[in-house]
């Protein structure tokens, strides 16, 4: 009799919690937005917080930036705002900006605000994230040396900067293929150039073949040409870009190894 009504009680404690448990739903913890990114600054005004994050490491190119804002009153995520990039690199005689991406609209993606840079050439930088209502701060960045960013001066007598984006871990078979192309109107303007029809070569020199199927890339927007890459075997590979306008013709190209 003993032994039933310890089975009783038993079963009694573990209805008990289980009761307790539903009627007291553990709440899962938000998912950060800028969960697996990397921080490279943060600013406190008197009412918010910003974030700044990158994906991947700060190097001579495309480099896109992520800004977190938050409520300094209650930590929640402010979604709606308007945020601005900008750059500048102090070279003491004289300075100047790259190419810069920020987004239109006010409306956070991800409940990030992401914007980008392209590097023009290593060295020690700053970005400045402008917040309106709020106010804006600098951040100093360290830029490293990449052959991403080839700078080349058309027929037109014009500067521009040709930028690959993609593929940067190129694989074996077809790959997309991203380029920028800004030009230079003035040591603070690089704006983009959507104009440029572009012809793809790729070739393996020290094999002396390149690869069918490939597709030359094409204007998307805000500069960028967007087409495809066969690598056919691992190695060296030399990819060359000629990029003609009405006035202009560019030559250049590009290296990537598999």
């Amino acid at each position: 009799m003993k032994y039933i009504k310890s089975i009783l009680v038993t079963l009694l404690l573990t209805v008990t919690l289980i009761s307790c448990k539903e009627d007291n739903p553990v709440t899962p913890e938000p998912i950060d937005p800028a969960e697996g990114l990397t921080k490279v600054g943060e600013h406190s005004f008197s009412e918010i917080k910003a974030e700044v994050y990158t994906d991947a490491a700060i190097e001579v190119g495309y480099c896109k930036f992520y800004v977190k804002l938050t409520k300094l009153s209650d930590n929640s995520l402010i979604t709606s705002a308007s945020v601005k990039l900008k750059t500048l690199m102090d070279m003491g005689t004289m300075k100047h900006s790259s190419p810069l991406e920020n987004i239109s609209g006010t409306d956070a993606i991800n409940s990030l605000f992401p914007s980008a840079a392209v590097f023009i050439m290593s060295g020690m930088w700053e970005i400045t994230i402008e917040v309106e209502n709020s106010g804006e701060f600098t951040i100093p960045l360290e830029v490293a040396p990449s052959s991403n960013v080839k700078k080349v001066n058309g027929s037109d007598n014009k500067t521009y900067f040709v930028t690959l984006i993609n593929p940067m871990d190129p694989k074996v078979g077809l790959n997309d293929f991203e380029i920028s192309i800004h030009t230079k109107e003035s040591m603070m303007l690089f704006p983009a150039v959507e104009d440029v029809n572009v012809t793809m070569e790729p070739s393996m020199p020290s094999m002396g073949h390149g690869s069918p199927n490939n597709v030359n890339p094409v204007h998307q927007a805000d500069g960028h040409y967007l087409g495809k890459v066969n690598f056919t075997m691992t190695g060296d590979w030399l990819i060359d870009l000629y990029l003609s306008k009405t006035d202009s013709l560019l030559v250049t190209s590009f290296n990537i190894t598999l």
